[in-house]
């Protein structure tokens, strides 16, 4: 178990994982994977404080945004 982290949490990190990794083993790319965790984060997102949410959605906006400028720059 890392240092800040509770078992739950270890554990979703690794079954996140196994999903990934049998993802692009069946279908060869992780959009199967990703379309699940998709519904799974916006359940989830309901059970957290609005700051909270408000907080995820604006990382995963950075994030995206971060993938897109990397995306052109590939081009």
């Amino acid at each position: 178990m890392g240092m800040w982290t509770t078992e739950l949490q270890d554990e979703m990190k690794t079954v996140v994982a196994e999903l990934s990794n049998a993802s692009q083993a069946c279908y060869g790319n992780h959009s199967y994977a990703a379309g699940y965790l998709e519904s799974v984060v916006v359940d989830l997102l309901r059970h957290a404080p609005k700051r909270r949410q408000r907080a995820l959605i604006s990382d995963l906006c950075r994030v995206s945004q971060e993938l897109r400028a990397r995306a052109q720059n590939h081009v």
